[in-house]
């Protein structure tokens, strides 16, 4: 296997357990600039076939979301806008890849955005033309067309056969002053469990800089945030340049942090000794909503967290 940033091809193994089957899945770490990948990448046509029949229902338990599934992905909606007005991205034709059960989508179109999306899910995108009445399409991000902008990847990369070449089809997306928002798992994370970090569904695991360092030659870095996972705007390069591997500082970052990672950090450091109230506060919330649609899953989530934001001094 080869390094799908540098095509170096000395890797450390990292881990040999999937994380949600218990089954055998080697991940490993390039010596050379630090990127954390599956040493034995699927296919695109494997991948393809996986999201668009398997994925939800193996990581949903369900071909269309649930109600508590949508009073998630609303309240990340609003929580990805926020951070969007923050970057003082606020209006403007955008696409959103990977849109899941659509809540972001609609959302970005109440606040202003001409916002359509793009999903493998077939059940999905059925679920979300209906339900909010805004334009999804059936497709991975090869198939999207148009330019935008604003793009917006959030959980999408790490599912991907090649960063790279997604980085460069994103730039193609976008108009010359457009911007990309890309969200991802992030590997340095001290809140996720020691036995939750790995899973086949997750291609490839970044940190702040091999994240850049995969965007490199497409997009200069505006701004990266990891208050929650790892969340990055990039502008678009005007003509592409050579690639901008990690020093090997931070190659030893990645192997220290993850040298680091284990129970006492997450139990500590992580939260992880409240974590169980916290999931019952949840469960307790997502309980009121039961029996409503989406659509009014999604406008109460968006209107209550909306006016608690303008009482405290901040307007979508």
């Amino acid at each position: 296997m080869t390094c799908s940033l540098c095509g170096n091809s000395e890797f450390e193994i990292v881990s040999e357990r999937d994380a949600k089957s218990g089954g055998d899945l080697l991940v490993g770490m390039c010596v050379r600039c630090g990127l954390v990948q599956q040493t034995n990448i699927p296919t695109e046509l494997d991948l393809s076939f996986y999201y668009s029949h398997s994925y939800r229902e193996d990581y949903k338990g369900t071909l269309v979301p649930k109600p508590k599934h949508i009073f998630r992905s609303a309240n990340a909606a609003v929580d990805r806008l926020d951070f969007l007005a923050g970057a003082g991205v606020e209006a403007g034709r955008l696409l959103d890849i990977g849109s899941g059960s659509g809540e972001f989508v609609y959302l970005a179109n109440r606040s202003g955005f001409e916002a359509k999306g793009i999903e493998p899910n077939r059940g999905y995108v059925e679920y979300s033309s209906s339900e909010y009445e805004c334009e999804y399409s059936c497709g991975f991000l090869d198939a999207a067309r148009g330019e935008y902008d604003v793009v917006t990847a959030f959980h999408v990369l790490e599912h991907l056969p090649d960063p790279v070449r997604a980085f460069e089809k994103l730039h193609d997306l976008l108009s010359r002053k457009g911007v990309l928002i890309v969200e991802v798992p992030w590997l340095e994370a001290k809140d996720a469990s020691p036995h939750n970090i790995f899973f086949g569904a997750h291609v490839y695991y970044f940190t702040a800089d091999t994240l850049k360092a995969c965007a490199s030659q497409f997009f200069s870095i505006a701004n990266i945030d990891t208050t929650v996972n790892l969340r990055a705007v990039f502008k678009p390069r005007p003509e592409s340049v050579e690639f901008q591997i990690p020093a090997a500082e931070s190659v030893e970052q990645v192997k220290r942090r993850l040298r680091e990672k284990g129970w006492l950090e997450y139990v500590t450091a992580g939260g992880g000794a409240i974590r169980p109230l916290q999931k019952l506060q949840r469960a307790v919330r997502e309980s009121a909503v039961r029996g409503m649609s989406g659509k009014e899953i999604t406008d109460m989530v968006y209107e209550t967290r909306s006016s608690d934001s303008e009482a405290r001094g901040f307007v979508h």
